[in-house]
């Protein structure tokens, strides 16, 4: 998951610039893709995302191993994350409401013009539809889905960002899991939202 160079980041770590802003290009978009999945406005998340390279160049020298940036960006990503949800609370959208512009979350999407128009539409409005069943889930069971199914983190590392167990992330997982698939009952059943 890591593909971040250690080299690279012991430059940074040493007050390189440079090397910071490589990290950064290498990082950005996955860390706004992860602040992203749980804040609903994109233009807060891009502020949110910014915060963290702020954060993260004025704590590099913490960072203890090199190796390890990635899952340090994340942890950092994802205590401002509760930071700003503790100053104002985030408005929720009903899985039966219709998208209303910036109030849904959405994650840009490339179109794919292999497919028919028809099953396009469909493919968009079943992403729609999970998006909002994962947006509807309380934090604890969101954070861990989008750092394992989303961001592809093992337990292991999601265990380390979170500062809990294993287990404990593996039950969370679990819940989470159950929690959508009785969300999105309705799409496994008839094939649409």
């Amino acid at each position: 998951m890591d593909t971040t160079d250690p080299a690279l980041v012991a430059r940074a770590r040493n007050g390189d610039v440079e090397a910071f802003g490589e990290l950064f290009h290498g990082t950005q978009r996955r860390i706004y893709n992860f602040v992203r999945h749980m804040i609903a406005r994109p233009e807060d998340a891009a502020d949110l995302t910014q915060k963290v390279y702020v954060r993260a160049w004025q704590s590099l020298r913490n960072l203890r191993a090199d190796g390890a940036f990635l899952v340090w960006l994340h942890r950092i990503a994802l205590n401002i994350v509760r930071d700003s949800r503790k100053r104002a609370p985030e408005p929720t959208v009903p899985l039966d409401s219709a998208p209303n512009g910036d109030e849904s979350p959405r994650v840009m999407d490339i179109p794919d013009w292999s497919q028919d128009p028809e099953r396009i539409v469909l493919t968009r409005e079943t992403q729609e539809f999970v998006r909002r069943a994962v947006a509807a889930l309380p934090d604890i069971h969101r954070e861990v889905v989008a750092l394992h199914h989303l961001e592809g983190m093992e337990v292991a590392q999601i265990a380390e960002v979170l500062g809990i167990s294993h287990g404990t992330v593996l039950s969370r997982l679990a819940r989470a899991r159950e929690n959508l698939r009785r969300k999105l009952d309705p799409i496994l059943k008839e094939g649409t939202p």
